[in-house]
């Protein structure tokens, strides 16, 4: 028997479909001028949703996965889910 809903562990591809929604959302409030910074923004996700410290935030979670990493499996999840995941203009400026 190949593991219960009890017990399955995620896939790489459900973890992205959950996390790189955040880190796309967090780039765009970036290039939006809505905050001026990476820590802000990892910041207010830790304490404000709860994201897992950790992890440091969504975008130090991006910047650790490599940037041209996550946009790449953004448009792949985009290509396969819908314009949802489509990756955000602004992570042509994120370092």
């Amino acid at each position: 028997m190949s593991g219960s809903p009890l017990t399955a562990q995620p896939t790489a591809e459900m973890i992205d479909r959950l996390i790189l929604p955040m880190s796309n959302v967090c780039v765009a409030s970036m290039r939006e001028g809505i905050v001026d910074n990476a820590d802000t923004v990892d910041g207010a996700m830790i304490f404000g949703t709860g994201y897992a410290p950790f992890r440091g935030g969504p975008l130090n979670y991006a910047r650790t996965a490599g940037p041209e990493n996550v946009v790449s499996a953004l448009r792949a999840l985009a290509q396969k889910f819908g314009g949802r995941f489509t990756p955000d203009a602004g992570w042509e400026n994120f370092k």
